[in-house]
């Protein structure tokens, strides 16, 4: 049987250089939002955001999950049998 761990080693570690530099430009934006509106509604939108960010969090690993169950089937196609009494 496969072992599943070794796809652990092909997966990256770290942020890609490509993270920073949009995390940059991203910065950038946020400087210029904070000296255009209130605190206020900088909390409330930060607010809104990382809800939306959860939202997207649950489905990635619900479809991370789903995707494991998925493979572990195609690795193993015959069905668990039930112990008889």
């Amino acid at each position: 049987m496969f072992d599943l761990l070794k796809l652990q080693q092909l997966l990256p570690r770290e942020m890609p250089p490509e993270y920073r530099r949009q995390q940059e430009v991203v910065e950038c934006y946020l400087r210029r939002m904070g000296r255009g509106f209130s605190a206020d509604f900088l909390e409330d939108f930060w607010t809104e955001v990382g809800r939306l960010m959860a939202l997207e969090s649950d489905h990635a690993f619900l479809s991370g999950l789903r995707l494991g169950v998925d493979l572990s089937r195609a690795l193993d196609p015959a069905p668990p049998k039930s112990p008889r009494p």
